[in-house]
C-alpha cells in the first residue's frame, strides 16, 4: 500500500482494490482513530455511498475504528451531507465511504469535522502521517446502528429549509438523474413531497449506480437533456454519486455554475465565502444588496473552514459546490435541486450582472516555476490576488492563473464584461505564461 497513491489535497481516493482495499481500510480506521482520540471526543459516525465495494470498505474502517476504542454511529447509507449533518448532531467527526464523481471503479473516504466541514490538508496529513509511521491505538470500541428516524429528521430539515429559502410549492415537472448514486432515494422523494411531478431517469434503470462516471458534467447528461425535451419538462437536476455536486438543465441549456450560485445567493442572502475562480457577478449582486463575499483559495475545505470562521450564510464554487450553512456547512447537491425547483429560475437569471468567462489549460514542465514568473513579470499594481496563484487585470478584463492540483498544468480563467475582451485578455496571459 502506498499512502502517497491515494491521500489526495482533500480526500482518499484510489482504484479498488488496485490502489485501497479493505486492509488499508482497517489501518485507515486505526490511523484516523488516533487523530480523533487526541483532538475530539471517542464518537465517530461512519456512512457510505451505495457502491458495491464501499460495504465492505465500510465494514473494514469500522474495525479499524472500534479496535481503536471509538463508538462508532453507524448511520448506514447515505450521501455525504448526511454524514455531515449527523457528525453535527453528534457533535462529533464523520466519515464517509465514497470517491464521489470519479470513474465507479475509485472508491475511497471523506471525514469532516463536528461542525461538518472538510478535513483541512494539514490534519488530513496528521492521519497519512499515522498511517504511514502505523501509530496506533488500541482500545474496546462498540458500534451503535442508527435507524429510520435520523434519517427522517435529515430529510425533514432539507425540505424545510428549502421551503424557507424558496417557495413551499413546486408545481414543476422536474426530470431527476441522481446517476443511481447516494440521493436516488432522496431527492425525488423530497420534490415529490413538494408539489413536483418527479420524472426519475433511475425508474428505468436495473443497476445502481447507472452512471459511469457518476459525474452531472453537461457533456455527461445527454440523457437528461433528452428527457426534459421528450417530457416537456420545466427542469432538469442532475447530482453525483455522493450528492454533493448538482447541475441543472433550464430552458435549452444547462446552467453555468456561476448562475447557480447567484440564483442560491438572491434566495438565501447575507455575507457568503465563494473560491476565487468564482464570477464577479456574485459579489457585484450581493454588494448592491449590503452583503459581503469572502475569497478562498479552490477547493471545499478551504472555503467551508472560511465559512464556518465568518458564519456566513452561504458559500461555494462554482464547479457544483453549495451549502446553505444554516443546515449544514458542507455540500448540498439535495438542498440545491430543492431551492432551484422551488424558484422562478428566469426571474432570477434576468437578475445577475451579465460577464463573459473564458477558461483555458496548458501545460507546462514545472508548473511553481512557471507561476513564480508570472508573478515577476506582473506590475504589483496589477495584481488583484494572490490567495491562489494570481489574479490580475490584463487590459480590460480580469485573469485568475493558477496551477492546478492534480497534474502540470495552469489553469487560466478570463472575465469581463463581452466576450471579445475576456478572450483578449486569455490570449495575452497565455503568452505572459509561454515567454
Amino acid at each position: 500500500m502506498k499512502p502517497e497513491k491515494v491521500f489526495k489535497r482533500y480526500d482518499i481516493r484510489g482504484r479498488y482494490p488496485e490502489e485501497l482495499d479493505e486492509e488499508f481500510a482497517k489501518r485507515l480506521g486505526k490511523a484516523l482513530a488516533v487523530f480523533v482520540r487526541e483532538n475530539f471526543n471517542k464518537r465517530i459516525v461512519v456512512c457510505r455511498d451505495n457502491k458495491q465495494s464501499s460495504v465492505k470498505l465500510k465494514q473494514s474502517i469500522v474495525e479499524g475504528l472500534t479496535s481503536s476504542g471509538l463508538k462508532v454511529i453507524d448511520i448506514g447509507e447515505g450521501p455525504t451531507d448526511y454524514a455531515a449533518y449527523l457528525g453535527k448532531k453528534h457533535s462529533c467527526i464523520s466519515v464517509q465511504v465514497t470517491s464521489s464523481h470519479m470513474p465507479l471503479e475509485f472508491n475511497g473516504f471523506k471525514f469532516m469535522y463536528p461542525k461538518g466541514n472538510g478535513f483541512t490538508n494539514d490534519d488530513l496529513s496528521k492521519v497519512k502521517t499515522n498511517f504511514r509511521q502505523t501509530r496506533y491505538m488500541q482500545g474496546d470500541g462498540e458500534v451503535e446502528k442508527v435507524g429510520s428516524t435520523s434519517k427522517r429528521r435529515y430529510k425533514d430539515n432539507l425540505k424545510t429549509t428549502a421551503m424557507r429559502n424558496s417557495s413551499a410549492t413546486v408545481n414543476k415537472k422536474i426530470v431527476v438523474d441522481t446517476m443511481g448514486g447516494a440521493t436516488r432515494e432522496i431527492l425525488p422523494e423530497l420534490l415529490d413531497n413538494l408539489g413536483a411531478e418527479v420524472i426519475d431517469i433511475s425508474d428505468e434503470k436495473e443497476e445502481m449506480p447507472y452512471r459511469d462516471p457518476p459525474n452531472p458534467k453537461p457533456e455527461l447528461l445527454d440523457e437528461l437533456k433528452q428527457k426534459v425535451e421528450e417530457e416537456d419538462a420545466d427542469l432538469g437536476l442532475a447530482t453525483d454519486m455522493d450528492g454533493d455536486r448538482v447541475r441543472a438543465y433550464y430552458n435549452g441549456e444547462f446552467l453555468t455554475g456561476d448562475e447557480v450560485f447567484c440564483i442560491i445567493g438572491q434566495l438565501v442572502g447575507g455575507n457568503s465565502v465563494a473560491s476565487v475562480d468564482t464570477s464577479n457577478a456574485l459579489e457585484d449582486m450581493m454588494q448592491e444588496r449590503g452583503n459581503k463575499v469572502f475569497y478562498t483559495r479552490v477547493g471545499d475545505p478551504f472555503v467551508m473552514r472560511k465559512a464556518v470562521d465568518e458564519s456566513v450564510a452561504f458559500a461555494g464554487e462554482p464547479n457544483g459546490h453549495y451549502s446553505v450553512t444554516e443546515f449544514i456547512p458542507y455540500n448540498s447537491g439535495t438542498l440545491s435541486c430543492l431551492m432551484l425547483a422551488g424558484t422562478d429560475i428566469q426571474e432570477k437569471l434576468d437578475e445577475i450582472p451579465f460577464y463573459s468567462v473564458q477558461r483555458d489549460n496548458l501545460g507546462v514542465e514545472e508548473k511553481e516555476e512557471v507561476m513564480a514568473s508570472v508573478r515577476e513579470q506582473l506590475d504589483q499594481g496589477d495584481i488583484i490576488s494572490q490567495k491562489d496563484g494570481v489574479k490580475a487585470k490584463f487590459g480590460y478584463s480580469e485573469v485568475l492563473i493558477r496551477p492546478s492540483g492534480s497534474s502540470q498544468k495552469i489553469r487560466l480563467i478570463s472575465e469581463a464584461e463581452d466576450e471579445d475582451t475576456a478572450q483578449a485578455g486569455l490570449e495575452e496571459a497565455k503568452k505572459l505564461i509561454q515567454k
